[in-house]
């Protein structure tokens, strides 16, 4: 009998030792700014067709990249240097995009294509390296949880700097669409926030793992529990932690929910539950049903373009 529990307790004893390898090295290889699984399973899971015709470079994206940017610095509250840019209107405005990117991305990648039209409207964009993230310091992703916090600090940053004055749209794309919808509902907005546009964000950084895990057919649990097991003692926050779903239940900023239809890394279901749990008496949709992950903007400029218009009358203009 004492042999059986001896053995039984060292099998446990494995079995435990190995799903902590296991869970620590999924939480590394989602968390950490140098891991190498992510691109992998991105394309495993958001599987696109090979293209019939060579790709042409988008000329909104040639004429950022011909831009000269202004640059900007803080430290966050965890110590790390944080960088932001500036691409200024040609004529003085008030306007000013607060741009977020998304994972394993930055500022200026993020935003390439859409900060001409922005520009073209006559308004200020600022774009940010998030933390672990381009030119900024850290190392382990905070999936909106710490970027929530360290861009209500730059929107501080922006208005001791540009002026109280001034007017501030958020947008944000993935990641960077959860930090912004954090934001929203985080009850610290500035009041001359005017609205928000969230563009293919999740309900939640678990429910995110949980979907990708399915996707490439990894058990939930214990894996993904386990990841999230380092991620507290580590990173300092619980994946459900980092909730949007929560937050636009608490917003009153008029939000812009916009998702491709054709999105298999983000669910386009996440966008319908995050539409209709938002509590802004001011809300639109907008599905461009052939997009995939991150894809709206190129895939249906002239209506994505078109809703942000009809905000900018509402809000700003």
């Amino acid at each position: 009998m004492k042999k059986k529990s001896s053995v039984m307790l060292k099998a446990a004893g494995i079995t435990a030792g190995v799903v902590g390898a296991l869970g620590f090295t999924v939480f590394h290889e989602i968390m950490h700014r140098d891991a190498s699984l992510p691109e992998k399973m991105s394309k495993f899971i958001n599987k696109q067709p090979e293209p019939a015709e060579p790709v042409l470079i988008d000329e909104r994206s040639l004429w950022f990249h011909n831009q000269v940017l202004e640059e900007f610095e803080i430290i966050n509250a965890r110590g790390f240097r944080l960088k932001g840019y500036l691409l200024p209107s040609d004529k003085p405005s008030k306007v000013f995009v607060f741009c977020s990117h998304g994972y394993r991305n930055c500022g200026t990648g993020e935003f390439h294509c859409m900060a001409k039209f922005y520009h073209d409207k006559g308004w200020n964009v600022f774009l940010v390296d998030h933390q672990a993230a381009g030119m900024s310091e850290g190392k382990y992703i905070g999936f909106g949880y710490h970027e929530c916090r360290d861009s209500l600090q730059w929107l501080d940053f922006m208005n001791n700097h540009f002026g109280s004055d001034i007017k501030i749209v958020l947008h944000g794309v993935s990641m960077g669409s959860a930090t912004v919808m954090m934001m929203s509902g985080s009850g610290r907005l500035p009041s001359n926030v005017k609205f928000t546009v969230a563009d293919c964000g999740y309900t939640s950084a678990y429910d995110q793992f949980v979907h990708n895990a399915k996707g490439m057919h990894v058990p939930t649990f214990p894996i993904v529990n386990a990841a999230n097991f380092f991620n507290r003692i580590i990173s300092g926050f619980d994946f459900k932690d980092a909730s949007p779903i929560e937050a636009v239940k608490n917003t009153v900023v008029p939000m812009i929910f916009i998702h491709g239809g054709n999105d298999d890394f983000v669910p386009t279901r996440m966008v319908n539950e995050l539409y209709n749990a938002c509590s802004s008496e001011n809300k639109e949709l907008l599905i461009v049903e052939s997009a995939a992950h991150a894809e709206s903007y190129p895939t249906d400029s002239e209506s994505y373009e078109a809703l942000i218009n009809s905000y900018a009358e509402k809000f700003i203009d």
